[in-house]
């Protein structure tokens, strides 16, 4: 049995304005800071590791678990204003759909998200896309801050959520975070798109056949 785990951003949906835009800025309503839009400079690139720093950093008061909250729901209020006017700037990477729905109909193959965005947020992109999330296992940074801890808790709820114990991980995703957490963990990893250099790289879904060729998966 083959684990296959999947980012969203960058990987499965191509959102990238729309994530700096209305992240930064819920962040700036809520806490009054100025957020350094260069993720590649934080710790852990995820919304909740992401705002973690921030508030160390500007030593701001009162209760994290609060804080972190009420900049999820104006991050929400914002998606949600901005799609309004500007839907365009949501869209699915090419073949994303077809390669989900082809992998749910595999008996070898179990799906897993793990995101660096906090549930609430990922689940709505997923939901305005017509992305079908049944029989998907789900992490994110809701549930940790790491990019490690999301992928580990990922493949540990898809052993339960599946019952059977995998023999391959693969990690699609963007970014050189997601291909050092990968490492760390053992997962073969592929990278998606043009923001991460590695040695099995597809453009977009259309060509995932590419990368299972170079895996060795069947």
């Amino acid at each position: 049995m083959k684990l296959l785990l999947i980012d969203i951003d960058g990987a499965l949906v191509d959102c990238d304005r729309l994530d700096t835009e209305c992240y930064s800025r819920a962040i700036e309503d809520v806490v009054g800071v100025k957020v350094d839009t260069d993720w590649s400079q934080y710790r852990n690139v995820t919304e909740s590791g992401v705002l973690d720093e921030i508030i160390a950093k500007h030593e701001v008061q009162g209760s994290r678990s609060q804080i972190h909250r009420k900049v999820e729901l104006r991050y929400l209020e914002r998606m949600r204003e901005f799609l309004a006017e500007n839907p365009a700037e949501l869209s699915l990477i090419q073949g994303a759909k077809e390669f989900i729905e082809q992998m749910k109909t595999r008996n070898d193959t179990h799906l897993a998200i793990a995101t660096g965005g906090w549930e609430s947020v990922a689940k709505l992109k997923l939901r305005t896309l017509g992305i079908d999330l049944s029989g998907i296992t789900f992490a994110s940074s809701s549930d940790a801050m790491s990019r490690t801890e999301i992928m580990a808790l990922a493949a540990f709820r898809a052993k339960q959520d599946s019952g059977n114990t995998f023999v391959r991980r693969v990690f699609f995703g963007h970014g050189d975070w997601n291909k050092f957490a990968s490492s760390e963990l053992g997962y073969d990893f592929v990278a998606v798109g043009d923001d991460c250099q590695h040695h099995t790289h597809i453009p977009n879904f259309v060509h995932y056949q590419s990368a299972f060729s170079q895996l060795a998966i069947h």
